[in-house]
């Protein structure tokens, strides 16, 4: 039978895991959805930068006469950058909410325990007057 301070020691291993992998968020800080929707922002911004610089890059290019160098230029030099940012972005804010459902099923293990404890206990005692 599981114990409570089983289930606790297993909980203390899968966060430090977590830790980890979650990397650039801090767990206990502040809420993750708050952190994630910040990165959410920085890659906006990770988007407009690059797509100005684009459009600089392909106007220069073009009162040159060649705008498909400056496509390709923006191809190998911009669009990676943007295409990090938002695959980064998806990945960070997919294992924060596999690390929230977790915690959530973590949560209702223990309070489940902990009910079926403190029946158990309830149950045991006899008062002997």
């Amino acid at each position: 039978m599981t114990t409570e301070r089983d289930l606790e020691a297993r909980w203390r291993e899968r966060e430090a895991w977590w830790r980890r992998k979650l990397g650039r968020l801090r767990l206990g800080v502040e809420p993750l959805e708050e952190q994630v929707a910040r990165y959410r922002r920085v890659t906006w911004a990770l988007t407009v930068v690059p797509a100005i610089l684009a459009i600089m890059f392909v106007a220069l290019f073009t009162a040159f006469g060649r705008p498909d160098i400056g496509l390709i230029l923006v191809a190998i030099l911009l669009v990676p950058i943007v295409l990090g940012a938002w695959l980064n972005q998806a990945l960070l804010a997919r294992r924060a909410r596999r690390y929230l459902a977790e915690l959530e099923e973590y949560r209702r293990a223990s309070e489940k325990l902990s009910t079926v404890q403190g029946a158990s206990t309830e149950g045991g005692t006899t008062d002997h007057r």
